[in-house]
């Protein structure tokens, strides 16, 4: 007996498998080319304005279970609110700086590490954040996340140094012990 005809099958103009693994890839692309971000801030120009401040995560290493569900909460919240009428940008950002990345540099430079030239642990530094920024750019992308990916801010970039060198000047000359 074929259980096939004896089962209520909603009849639809769509295939009913998902097929997740070549469809996701064909999405992307085509959010890509119609610049699906780009089109959402320009239909929303105008409209009232509700900024999400993203406590970014570190470029140290591929995303893993809490940064993602973090990056997706956020990205449900801007989207709802886009959704809801308001102009909703998201500009993903990055901390690129601090003590996860030095420590996966030096332990990548192993035992002669802390005899390595200053100025060669940082060009390290440096691009082993810019390789993992690339990372999650992508990897957030395929959660579906929408944002300025192509304008991010990321805190290795000359203009976010100095305006944080300008704000602990302030804070010095204000009278503010650290």
């Amino acid at each position: 007996m074929n259980y096939r005809d004896t089962v209520n099958l909603p009849k639809t103009s769509f295939p009913m498998k998902a097929n997740l693994r070549q469809r996701e890839p064909e999405l992307q692309k085509l959010w890509k080319q119609m610049d699906l971000y780009r089109r959402v801030r320009d239909a929303r120009r105008g409209c009232d304005k509700y900024i999400l401040h993203d406590g970014p995560p570190y470029a140290s290493g591929d995303l893993h279970i809490g940064t993602g569900l973090n990056k997706i909460l956020k990205d449900m919240a801007v989207r709802s609110r886009t959704m809801s009428g308001l102009d909703a940008p998201y500009v993903p950002g990055w901390d690129c700086h601090g003590l996860p990345i030095e420590h996966q540099v030096l332990r990548e430079l192993g035992e002669g590490a802390l005899d390595a030239p200053k100025m060669d642990v940082r060009r390290r530094c440096r691009r082993f954040a810019e390789k993992h920024v690339k990372a999650h750019v992508q990897q957030f992308q395929q959660l579906g996340v929408l944002g300025d990916f192509d304008e991010p801010y990321l805190t290795l970039n000359p203009e976010y140094e100095q305006a944080v060198i300008e704000l602990f000047a302030d804070l010095v000359a204000g009278g503010y012990v650290f």
